[in-house]
């Protein structure tokens, strides 16, 4: 059994209007920026800013702050740049104290349901399709800004505070209220809920609240319903198929929510520009075989894309990335939302209006290469080409990036692995041990390959070498030592060290290999795994790489201008929505 793969007759294609009626730092930074904390620096969630509002202003003072930041930070004439953009829908985030009252003791200012009222009517005469967002829940569903409070340490916060009977009564007046709106399309039950909240009980709240939902009026031939899938430990493939395995796949015109972020945590960091184009492909399939919606996404990437994109320019790494997400996204059976319509200024990574203004969507996507997913990704030499000899040789300077989007360097003594730059101090000599560099020459060492198991040291930029103490790699100026020396272990499809190739160093003195963390400063060698964590990546220094060269990639076939403009808007409410039902594509 699987769970019908309805889709929308025209999917959303819109934005979402983050920090109207929940507040977040970004795209509500004047409010964080104007009332800091006692210690100077700004709240981290809303819960956070009504406490230091309530104790700088007082109760009435909190509300009318509050009701000036609801009255203009989002007006009709967002509504209808929104559509003069080009989309055609608005994914509406709200807390719930924003639809009934606070819960006792909490700093939040509410209700405020006539805002909801005006979105509704605005996204109505401006022929948006509007989705209803329960971002916040009662007790929050994790324990992080989005849903209204960050809580730290994440243990204060137990998957058993949320309220889930309150949030669904939030859920009914909600659909009873706007059952009967034509261009309300969707509803989502929360937002990036815990990955700790079992499996179980997360789909026994959404079955409910789709019910809920369909009881007071929400028809599934009107309104999808909108189910998060949020960094669950089963994947997505898994939940999904536990969420029909428990409902048979009774309920129709539900969707899941996934957000397609490449910005955050290791994995997305250490990615190349390559790595995150082929991610994007990876997404393309995920949405071929669920009904989804791609409910946030963004031009954010991760560091190691700005040193592994050649000489591009800022701006045409970030147009590409834009479009070729664009083009994955006409995939997801009920479409997506680019987070965020408004942000700080100058942050367009964010800020959809900036990026569409600087014709951030206007390039047409990228054929790229076809690849199987072993050896060397023809795309890197695209994006991020060697010199026209891509091996390295004995000599040879190298910079070294661990696994989460780092270069190594070499400061005094210190060995760490802290910025995305490739300067002058995150260089390395790849050097032979005195003995085997004195019994083949200078002449001979220039012309010798570093191969796989080969012994090497690392020499610094500033004349030391690399070396074990302890289980620390630091640096040293002794001349002789096992301890100065790392055996090159390559991956089984590669005899000699290449240009973006992977690699791993194991200590000749203790036989343990190369390490970093991420919130641990420092390099180390203290473990015996290969493990993806310890692999390091060598790189040619910029000034010996050929320049990119986009020529070979081929605009996508049949497809034009993917300009966000270019789409038309609707021109009425729309009454009713058509499934459409597709079969999983195998």
């Amino acid at each position: 059994m699987s769970q019908p793969r309805d889709a929308l007759e025209t999917p959303w294609r819109g934005v979402s209007l983050g920090g109207w009626l929940l507040l977040e730092p970004g795209p509500s930074y004047p409010l964080f920026q104007n009332h800091l904390q006692p210690d100077r620096t700004q709240a981290r969630c809303e819960w956070d800013l009504m406490k230091v509002l309530r104790k700088k202003l007082g109760k009435r003072g909190t509300e009318e702050v509050m009701k000036a930041h609801r009255d203009t930070h989002t007006t009709k004439a967002d509504f209808e740049r929104i559509r003069d953009s080009g989309l055609n829908a608005v994914r509406l985030p709200f807390g719930y104290w924003v639809v009934t009252d606070p819960r006792p003791n909490e700093p939040y200012v509410g209700a405020a349901l006539e805002y909801v009222d005006l979105a509704v009517d605005w996204a109505e005469e401006c022929g948006l399709q509007l989705v209803l967002d329960l971002h916040g829940c009662p007790g929050g569903e994790s324990p992080e800004a989005p849903c209204g409070r960050r809580q730290r340490p994440e243990s204060r916060w137990h998957w058993k505070h949320w309220d889930r009977g309150h949030s669904l009564k939030v859920v009914e007046i909600i659909a009873k209220r706007y059952s009967g709106r034509s261009c309300v399309t969707g509803f989502e039950v929360c937002n990036e809920p815990s990955g700790s909240i079992p499996a179980a009980t997360l789909i026994g709240y959404y079955s409910r609240a789709v019910d809920r939902i369909r009881n007071s009026g929400m028809l599934a031939n009107q309104v999808a319903v909108v189910l998060p899938i949020f960094q669950r430990p089963e994947g997505e493939d898994g939940f999904i198929e536990r969420f029909v395995k428990t409902t048979r796949g009774r309920h129709r015109n539900i969707c899941f929510d996934v957000h397609c972020y490449h910005c955050f945590e290791n994995l997305f960091n250490g990615k190349t520009f390559a790595q995150q184009l082929r991610a994007i492909e990876e997404n393309a399939e995920m949405l071929k075989k669920h009904p989804m919606v791609v409910g946030e996404w963004s031009l954010a990437l991760g560091v190691a894309t700005w040193c592994t994109a050649g000489d591009l320019e800022e701006e045409t790494i970030r147009s590409i990335f834009a479009v070729q997400q664009l083009e994955a996204l006409k995939n997801a059976s009920h479409g997506s939302f680019f987070w965020n319509w408004s942000e700080e200024p100058g942050n367009k990574e964010w800020n959809f209006q900036e990026a569409h203004s600087d014709g951030m969507f206007s390039r047409e996507p990228m054929q790229l290469p076809s690849w199987d997913g072993t050896g060397l990704d023809p795309l890197e030499e695209v994006l991020h080409p060697s010199s026209p000899d891509p091996m390295f040789y004995y000599g040879d300077t190298v910079c070294l990036r661990v696994f989460y989007g780092r270069y190594i360097e070499v400061l005094g003594r210190q060995v760490a692995a802290s910025w995305a730059d490739k300067g002058e101090w995150q260089t390395f000599t790849l050097c032979k041990p005195p003995a085997e560099a004195n019994s083949l020459g200078p002449s001979i060492q220039a012309k010798c390959p570093v191969r796989h198991r080969d012994i090497i040291r690392l020499r610094a930029w500033n004349g030391s070498f690399l070396a074990v103490d302890g289980e620390t790699v630091v640096t040293t100026r002794k001349k002789n030592g096992s301890l100065m020396e790392f055996k090159v272990f390559l991956d089984s499809s590669a005899e000699t060290l290449r240009h973006g190739g992977a690699l791993f160093l194991k200590s000749a003195a203790t036989n343990m290999i190369v390490d970093a963390d991420e919130d641990q400063e420092g390099v180390f060698a203290r473990y015996e795994d290969f493990g993806n964590w310890q692999e390091l990546r060598v790189e040619k220094l910029p000034r010996e790489q050929k320049p990119s060269s986009l020529a070979g990639l081929k605009p996508t076939a049949g497809v034009a201008s993917n300009g966000v403009a270019a789409m038309p808007a609707l021109a009425e409410p729309r009454t009713r929505i058509t499934l459409k039902r597709k079969a999983p594509e195998s």
